[in-house]
């Protein structure tokens, strides 16, 4: 048999014994046995749930120095990185958020130089086609846009059209439009940026925006 004596008052639900100051009850030794092995499972239970959970902590860990780890590894991993790539070839390529229509629209409100080119080819007669202003610019591993490059005006037939002719009468705003890209570029929104094996990478953005002059657009 165990002696139990109390200190003060306090209830034990688990054997329905009320145990009051100064005073000795006796349990016997299964029902301790009984409660103390309660104990014991329970206290390692805890300890399965806790070390599951460091575990899972210490894995995000490893993870997440191993990716950044890629970029740091060697010094040509981290030249290979720090390259701008191609917007057709990067694994995964930079997105606007706003979506395409969004993106569209931006070009058309922020392009200073649309009056001038408007002007210029009315005045040439050369109506009933899309007018394409062609440039590029660099996304950075931030998303932030910039290095914004004026690269040609072209016209098409259609909207849908792949290719298009130059327009050479042009050549003589060339500077003019591309102080005009350079500042949209740098009112453009961040986009979500390329990535490469899973890193944040810099790339090159080949793009345009198109205008119909005429009174029927072709699709």
């Amino acid at each position: 048999m165990f002696v139990v004596s109390s200190v003060r008052r306090f209830r034990l639900t688990d054997f329905n014994y009320p145990c009051y100051k100064k005073k000795k009850y006796f349990f016997s030794d299964k029902k301790l046995k009984s409660y103390f092995a309660f104990l014991l499972k329970f206290t390692i239970s805890q300890n399965i749930i806790l070390n599951m959970k460091i575990n899972c902590i210490i894995f995000l860990l490893l993870l997440s120095c191993s990716l950044y780890a890629q970029r740091d590894a060697n010094p040509g991993a981290k030249q290979f990185y720090n390259k701008i790539f191609d917007y057709n070839y990067v694994e995964k390529k930079p997105v606007f958020a706003a979506g395409e229509d969004s993106l569209r629209r931006f070009y058309l409100s922020r392009f200073t130089a649309l009056d001038s080119l408007v002007a210029r080819t009315v005045s040439k007669g050369d109506t009933a086609k899309y007018i394409r202003v062609h440039f590029e610019f660099i996304i950075d591993e931030n998303g932030i846009p910039y290095s914004g490059e004026f690269s040609y005006i072209g016209s098409t037939k259609y909207g849908a059209s792949k290719s298009d002719k130059k327009i050479k009468y042009f050549n003589d705003l060339k500077k003019y439009f591309n102080d005009a890209i350079k500042e949209m570029i740098k009112k453009m929104p961040n986009w979500r940026p390329a990535l490469q094996n899973n890193v944040r990478v810099k790339c090159s953005v080949d793009d345009y925006f198109q205008i119909w002059l005429g009174i029927n657009p072709e699709n």
